[in-house]
């Protein structure tokens, strides 16, 4: 084994000597390309409107409760 090798996991052995290739069969597949509304996307901001209606739920609550 090479020196540079001898501290790196045994994962990254098996990949540096390519056991886990995929078999140019499967490699040369032609895969078509999804039609524009086949493909999902992620809302990234989804997450940062949440958190904003969530502070304005709670700084409402807290209104009421120093209202009664």
């Amino acid at each position: 084994m090479k020196k540079r090798l001898q501290n790196t996991s045994i994962t990254f052995r098996m990949m540096q000597h390519c056991l886990f290739r995929p078999t140019g069969r499967s490699r040369n597949k032609v895969r078509e390309i999804p039609c524009e509304e086949a493909v999902t996307t992620y809302d990234y901001s989804a997450h940062m409107r949440d958190v904003r209606m969530m502070r304005a739920r709670a700084r409402s609550r807290i209104a009421e409760a120093e209202m009664n």
